[in-house]
């Protein structure tokens, strides 16, 4: 394995040799949870992972099979509970995020887009939690939601694996230019993980606020099209002749 010289790292990545498989499920799993996905760092670990499997022990097929595992167990956990939860398990546990004007908004787009919503959450870092939940709520049908939940996983992990496996062939580099890091630089570098994590709330918030944007636009759409072609025209009556 390669020594960073930063011993926390070092240790992780040590972690990651042995019990990559398990980390990597372990964490895919949460991140796919209701509200605690949003503060995992799945994508992150399954990167590092990546990273490892070029150069050290792990077996890269064996941890993109983890991380698709652990997305499906942790994405099918959050559809049944929006699924048996329903509208009311929303507005309970993700009542920051949430309020029932979304939920709606949300439900209604998912009539309609709910399968491309599916396959793209899976890159939306902090968001990809909340989908499979509106989907479950939504009453998506179960295959469907398999279906895309397993392409986009398949996407994701692959992508991931690889960037991981890409940053090993220039470790060598990276590594230089990190040792060469001042204490000034090491202060812009945990301001900025601090930014990340104290912002990741707001994004979320975002996210969601641009999804029911999306869903209103979509709804009044669909409305002035079907006001549009359903107008009836009225026949006009010949006047009356008296006889």
């Amino acid at each position: 394995m390669p020594v960073t010289g930063f011993a926390p790292l070092d240790w992780f990545l040590g972690l990651l040799d042995t019990w990559g498989h398990l980390i990597v499920a372990g964490f895919t799993i949460f991140e796919n949870l209701f509200v605690i996905g949003s503060f995992t760092p799945g994508e992150t670990v399954v990167m590092a992972a990546g990273f490892v499997s070029e150069m050290g022990r792990l077996n890269p097929w064996l941890v993109g099979v983890s991380s698709l595992v652990g997305t499906m167990i942790g994405s099918n956990l959050s559809y049944w509970f929006g699924r048996h939860g329903g509208r009311n398990a929303l507005l309970k546990w993700g009542g920051k995020f949430f309020d029932e004007e979304r939920v709606i908004a949300a439900e209604e787009y998912f009539d309609t887009h709910g399968n491309k919503t599916v396959l793209m959450s899976r890159f939306a870092a902090g968001f990809k939690n909340f989908v499979p939940v509106i989907a479950g709520a939504s009453r998506m049908r179960l295959w469907i939601f398999e279906l895309y939940t397993f392409a986009g996983a398949l996407i994701y992990t692959t992508l991931m694996v690889m960037l991981g496996r890409i940053f090993a062939d220039n470790f060598d580099r990276a590594l230089a230019v990190a040792r060469s890091l001042t204490w000034l630089g090491l202060f812009l570098l945990l301001a900025m993980l601090a930014v990340i994590f104290w912002g990741r709330r707001r994004y979320i918030a975002r996210k969601v606020d641009l999804f029911v944007e999306l869903a209103e636009e979509m709804e009044s759409a669909e409305h002035d099209h079907a006001g549009d072609g359903g107008e009836e025209h009225t026949p006009a009556r010949e006047p009356e002749v008296d006889e």
